[in-house]
């Protein structure tokens, strides 16, 4: 059986460990919202492409393309296909 002593001193240092993990994670998610951010930002100026913005981030394409639609950034192109379901009737 381990001592009261040895007890508390694990429970200091894993308080310590986690304290430090969440401040660490906080700080992660402060740099991803400013990443997703600056990637709208040129995005939505269109200084650089979704293909140039890829390879300058750590984040894969299909990312990208997300971050860019939930920021609100408009498509290159628009739409071209047609769905050939029939639209109901109101």
């Amino acid at each position: 059986m381990t001592s009261a002593d040895d007890q508390q001193a694990a429970r200091s240092r894993l308080a310590e460990l986690s304290a430090a993990y969440e401040k660490a994670e906080t700080k992660l998610e402060e740099a991803r919202e400013a990443l997703n951010a600056g990637i709208v930002d040129v995005l939505m100026a269109r200084t650089l492409g979704p293909s140039e913005v890829t390879r300058l981030v750590p984040y894969e394409r299909q990312h990208v393309g997300r971050i860019s639609k939930a920021g609100g950034v408009p498509p290159l192109r628009e739409r071209t296909v047609v769905s050939a379901k029939p639209k109901p009737q109101s």
